[in-house]
């Protein structure tokens, strides 16, 4: 089977040569369940690596037994791309089959049907949904009754199976594939470690993968993982990639616990990502003695009217507290933060950069909101008329205020009542600047390395490299140019703005929302199960 991973374009835009890559680890794992299962020759390949074409699909197809199935993780802001790709799949081999799936055609399951580039959509979590699919296609068998798909009937009419079931113990998960992606531009440092959030804020669209559910693997596992990360792939500094962390404070403690045990943290330093009402005081001695040296905030917004608004169920003010803590024991901060959300005003933007800045966090990144399809912000932007949607979903993507010009021809998604786009990018492109150019943070991201630079990575010893010395320059130009527009006055930038051709939207359509999910748990089965 052959899985791919779309691209619209490089991830970053003008910034990607120094964004490290991330491996696409939802194919790698779907990849690695499928080996495991009995599945022969699984091949990932990824757009940010090797563009898909009429010319080399074929090639990457070669030596594996038709039918050719043929697998399309869809992002939002890769939509149009995924859907591009089928096309191309389909004409050039019409017999084979598309198999599509990813959290935007589970919440628009019939897009790609519209699209007349699909076959089957997979709903929701995808591992055991695509074995059974896989081994029915191959086998010839009916695949019409399993449970979470999306397909056409002989009538020509689209059915929607009942959601499939969740995988009870993911342990029960193979060790994910580090060794099939081997490209020196990925980023090998990660591992994740659980799965789900139990939380509901309104601009996320996890829980139309997972619900409320939040699963873990154990100590053991994840040790041996990260044994492989460091004794094999020598890696210095390991990021967990759970969306939460610290839900459960027992096994943080634990995990903490195994890492000393085995001496890794001797060996490499640890972050991660969680919330800031879930980072438990008493973790943080535990998580010290593990050497986890950063801790990334989804914090959004500094004003507590616009937290509340976002229903996070946290508050500004917890935040503070934990970063607090988190400097006190010596564990760097990382925050990111929301531009852009319904009635929030340019003075609480202000007020939301002059509170990040007080905290002294070691990095900061400023998005614009997303409204992606199945989550609460979408159907109120939707509701406002403010949602803009460009064919392909190709302006859905949350770094677009950053990675490109203000006067990029790509307009943002969604821009709240009161504020103009122009107003919108210029206060996006000054602040994420005015952090990255302060005295402390240049210094860090000049450095070099990893943890030099939080988002942005400049190579180590990159200024004895006349290559690089061109391509930093080049993003200095890039970023110096849009810095000084920024600083146009509000009525000549939205005069300016409003001469450049916009491209036009198309209809919001009717979504999935999270609401509207129901989820089983459920052991996986005997993978010798035939079918």
């Amino acid at each position: 089977m052959l899985l791919i991973n779309p691209a619209q374009e490089n991830f970053g835009g003008m910034l990607s040569r120094y964004i490290p890559l991330s491996i696409p680890v939802a194919l790698g794992i779907l990849a690695s369940y499928l080996k495991k299962s009995g599945a022969s020759n699984v091949r990932v390949v990824d757009e940010e690596i090797c563009k898909i074409t009429a010319q080399n699909l074929t090639d990457h197809l070669k030596g594996m037994a038709k039918p050719y199935i043929i697998g399309i993780g869809v992002l939002t802001s890769q939509a149009g791309r995924a859907y591009e790709i089928a096309h191309i799949c389909k004409e050039t081999l019409p017999d084979c089959i598309v198999i599509m799936g990813g959290i935007h055609v589970t919440s628009l399951p019939e897009e790609p049907f519209e699209a007349g580039c699909v076959d089957i959509v997979v709903r929701g979590e995808g591992e055991e949904t695509l074995r059974q699919l896989y081994f029915c296609l191959r086998k010839g068998k009916d695949w019409k009754k399993i449970k979470g798909i999306t397909f056409r009937n002989k009538e020509g009419k689209l059915v929607n199976n009942p959601d499939g079931d969740l995988i009870e113990n993911i342990d029960d998960l193979p060790m994910f594939p580090y060794e099939m992606f081997s490209h020196p531009k990925y980023e090998m440092g990660f591992i994740t470690s659980a799965r789900g959030c139990p939380y509901k804020c309104s601009y996320c669209s996890q829980r139309l993968l997972t619900g409320l559910t939040y699963r873990w693997h154990s100590e053991s596992r994840i040790v041996e993982t990260l044994k492989i990360l460091i004794e094999k792939y020598n890696q210095k500094y390991i990021l967990f990639f759970d969306d939460n962390f610290s839900v459960n404070k027992q096994r943080v403690i634990k995990l903490c616990e195994s890492i000393v045990q085995a001496g890794l943290h001797e060996k490499c330093s640890f972050g991660v990502q969680t919330r800031a009402d879930n980072l438990y005081e008493d973790l943080i001695p535990a998580m010290k003695r593990a050497n986890f040296t950063t801790v990334t905030f989804g914090m959004e917004t500094g004003v507590e009217r616009v937290a509340e608004a976002m229903v996070k169920d946290e508050t500004v003010a917890i935040h503070q507290e934990k970063i607090e803590l988190c400097q006190k024991h010596g564990i760097k901060v990382r925050l990111a933060m929301i531009y852009g959300f319904p009635t929030e005003t340019r003075a609480e933007r202000n007020e939301s950069y002059r509170v990040v800045k007080e905290t002294g966090a070691k990095w900061v990144k400023f998005n614009n909101l997303t409204p992606y399809p199945g989550t609460g912000v979408y159907a109120e932007a939707k509701q406002s008329g403010r949602l803009n949607i460009m064919p392909g979903w190709a302006n859905f993507n949350s770094v677009l205020g950053v990675t490109k010009s203000i006067f990029s021809t790509i307009p943002l998604p969604y821009v709240p009542e009161g504020t103009t786009e122009f107003e919108l990018k210029k206060d996006l492109f000054r602040r994420n600047l005015q952090f990255y150019l302060s005295s402390k943070i240049a210094r860090r991201v000049a450095k070099g390395g990893r943890e030099g630079g939080g988002w942005l990575v400049l190579p180590k010893l990159w200024y004895l490299r006349p290559k690089e010395i061109f391509h930093v320059s080049w993003l200095a130009l890039f970023l110096g140019s849009n810095l000084i527009f920024s600083l146009l006055p509000d009525r000549l930038g939205n005069v300016i703005f409003s001469l450049i051709k916009r491209g036009r939207s198309i209809f919001p359509p009717e979504d999935i929302k999270a609401t509207s999910r129901s989820f089983v748990r459920a052991a996986t089965p005997n993978v010798s199960e035939s079918y």
